[in-house]
Parts: structure tokens; sequence; C-alpha cells
């Protein structure tokens, strides 16, 4: 049985209060209050954990209250996470994280505005299944062609803002202007369709260092077929976007959450 709590913003600072910890990137900004409105909702943050049992209040007015010691487990895992894989869906945008904290990886998401979802998750390749199950495309056909396109973020950019419209010719338009593979363009708008959504995957390594390592790619989901883009690795400013199925998208994550696993 997995290990999972679901809290507030307002009870996450609480806690993060509470434990003496950083605010993690994770927990984002959250709704700006007045500091008056801010105690207030710490106060009743405290007697919602306390309903629910995830927070005892001292016996002695000068003692602190105390955290659920298995739920203070995870937001340290969160808000200390030495590696972390991010995934940001859209449109509209919604952000998950997997922290990695020692021996503890926890996967936080936002199933609403100011709610927060904390998940033990078991194992690096069961960290990869959630991904993939909850946070990626469920379904995407196996791809026409193996030939990447090359291109710059901007046309990337260009193209799939112009299928969000539903501007199939804009699109190509933009993708023949700037790319020789006149045939994996068509393909690409083919398979992409109009009103495709994206996720963009950024894995981090020494998170807490000053200078870690980081990683990126970008999945665009369309009608008919997926696309990964990735940074090329000749050091210019151009993506390799490749057709991509449901397969082939398991095995790239796989690779990032082995990257990350590495440093854990």
């Amino acid at each position: 049985m997995s290990l999972t709590f679901q809290i507030s913003h307002a009870e996450f600072l609480l806690l993060l209060g509470l434990l003496e910890l950083p605010r993690p990137f994770a927990l984002g900004q959250g709704t700006s209050s007045s500091r008056s409105a801010l105690e207030g909702a710490l106060s009743a943050a405290a007697g919602s954990l306390a309903a629910r049992d995830l927070l005892t209040l001292p016996s002695q007015a000068n003692m602190p209250p105390t955290p659920h010691p298995e739920l203070a487990t995870l937001v340290r895992a969160v808000a200390l996470a030495e590696n972390m894989l991010i995934v940001a869906s859209g449109p509209p945008t919604r952000l998950s994280h997997l922290s990695w904290s020692g021996r503890n990886i926890v996967l936080h998401s936002s199933p609403a505005p100011d709610v927060h979802r904390l998940e033990a998750i078991a194992s690096p390749e069961q960290a990869v299944q959630q991904v993939m199950s909850r946070l990626l495309p469920s379904a995407l056909a196996e791809p026409m062609i193996t030939t990447p396109l090359r291109m710059s973020g901007e046309t990337l950019l260009t193209a799939f803002n112009a299928l969000q419209r539903g501007d199939e010719a804009a699109a190509a338009s933009a993708l023949h202007q700037s790319c020789r593979q006149q045939e994996a363009a068509r393909v690409f708008v083919e398979t992409i369709g109009p009103q495709p959504a994206r996720y963009a995957l950024a894995a981090l390594r020494g998170a807490r260092q000053s200078q870690p390592e980081a990683r990126g790619a970008l999945v665009i989901a369309g009608q008919t077929g997926g696309w990964w883009a990735a940074p090329a690795s000749d050091n210019t400013d151009s993506l390799l976007v490749w057709p991509v199925g449901l397969s082939g998208l398991q095995a790239r994550v796989s690779e990032l959450g082995l990257w990350i696993c590495e440093a854990a």
C-alpha cells in the first residue's frame, strides 16, 4: 500500500516552519496574502492537520506541535531533495515533481490549485512508472518514420503554437523554412495535428549544490503520434526532434531516471 498525504498550501507552509526546512522549489509561489491573512491561514492549517491526526498539539503552551512522523519524512524529502525530475504538462500547465533525498523518493503533484499531494515511491523503477502512467501521455502510436528533425527552439515553439490554433499550414511553413528534412516535417504536422499537448521534463542532479547538473526534454503528443525534443549534442542551439511511440518514450524517460539515480 502506498503512503500518500494530501495537504493544503497553508498546511505545507506550516509544516516547513515547524520542521525548520527551506522552502522547496517544488512548492511554487502559491496564493499571495497579507501577514494577518497568512497568520490566520496557518492557525486554521494547524487545526485542520490536528483534526486529521497529522499534527499532535502540545500539552504545554511553550512547546511546538509535532507533525505526523511519516508526513514529516515526505516533507523533508521534498524540501531537501538532492535530485529531481520535474514534469510540466499542458496546456493548461500543471507541475509535478519527483524528489530524491537519500533513500526517500516522493512524487509531489497538485491535483488542484494550492493543494499538494505527497506520495512515497518505493523505487526508481516505480518512479518511472508513475511518470509514465500519471504525468505523460498514456497512448502514443509507434512512429511511421525514424528520422529526427533538426530545428531551433524558436521554430518548434512557432510550429506548436500554430498547431494549438489549428493552423496546420502555418506550422508546416515554419518547419519547411527551417528544416531540410521536408518529408519528416510533413509527417510531424500530420501526426501532431491541431491542439497538441506538451510535456516538459527537467532532470536535476545535485540540486542543492551551487552548480547542479541538468538535462531536459520536451514531449509533444498529438492525435496519432508523438515527438521527443532534446538539445543536439554538437554544442549548438539546435534541437533534435525524434518521432516516438509509447515504448520509445518509456525508454527515454527511464534513461533520465537512471541518470538521476546514478547520483542518488
